[in-house]
C-alpha cells in the first residue's frame, strides 16, 4: 500500500469514498448524456484529491490500493 503522510489521510479517505461511488454507479434507465455527468464529476473530484505519481513504485502502490478498494 502507498504510504500516505499524516496530512494526506483525509485525501486517502476521500479518494476511497469517490472510488466507492464510482464502483457502484449504474446507468440503469438513464440516457447516456444524462448519466455521463455523474461519473464525470466524480472523476474530476478524484483528480483533485489523488496524489501526483512521480515514480513507478508509487504508481504500483496506487494500483495495489485500487485493488483493495475494489475488494472492500
Amino acid at each position: 500500500m502507498v504510504m500516505y503522510g499524516i496530512g494526506n489521510e483525509k485525501n486517502f479517505l476521500t479518494v476511497f469514498e469517490i472510488y466507492e461511488c464510482l464502483f457502484v454507479l449504474k446507468q440503469r434507465d438513464r440516457y447516456v448524456p444524462e448519466f455521463y455527468g455523474e461519473p464525470k464529476s466524480l472523476i474530476d473530484e478524484l483528480e483533485m484529491h489523488q496524489l501526483v505519481v512521480t515514480d513507478a513504485a508509487t504508481l504500483r502502490g496506487y494500483c495495489q490500493d485500487l485493488a483493495v478498494f475494489k475488494f472492500v
